[in-house]
C-alpha cells in the first residue's frame, strides 16, 4: 500500500480528473433524463458523483487493473451515486433502528 502522502500527491498531479469524470458522468445522466430537477437538486446530484468518484479514485488506485477498466469504473459510479448512496443511508437507518437484526446470534 502506497504512503498516504504520496498518493494525495498523485491526486493532485493527475487523479482530480476522476472527479471531472465523475461529475460530466452524472451531468450527461441528468441532460438525458430530462426530469424536471431545480438547480439544486442538479448541484447536489453533480457533488455527490464527484464526491463517489473521487473515493473510488484513492480505492481504485492501488488496485493493479487497466486504466481503461478504472475510467470506466469512474464513470458508472458518477452516474450511479446518487442511488448508492441513497442505498447507504437507506441500510444505516434500518440498522439505526434495529441493529441486533443484523448481529448474528
Amino acid at each position: 500500500m502506497s504512503d498516504i502522502k504520496e498518493l494525495f500527491k498523485d491526486f493532485i498531479t493527475g487523479g482530480w480528473i476522476v472527479s471531472v469524470i465523475g461529475g460530466l458522468g452524472m451531468a450527461a445522466r441528468l441532460l438525458l433524463e430530462g426530469r424536471k430537477m431545480t438547480i439544486i437538486d442538479y448541484i447536489k446530484r453533480i457533488c455527490a458523483a464527484v464526491i463517489c468518484s473521487t473515493i473510488s479514485w484513492f480505492i481504485l488506485e492501488q488496485i493493479v487493473v487497466s486504466s481503461l477498466t478504472k475510467a470506466i469504473c469512474y464513470g458508472i459510479i458518477g452516474l450511479v451515486s446518487p442511488e448508492v448512496v441513497a442505498g447507504v443511508i437507506l441500510l444505516a437507518k434500518k440498522f439505526s433502528k434495529k441493529p441486533e437484526d443484523y448481529i448474528k446470534k
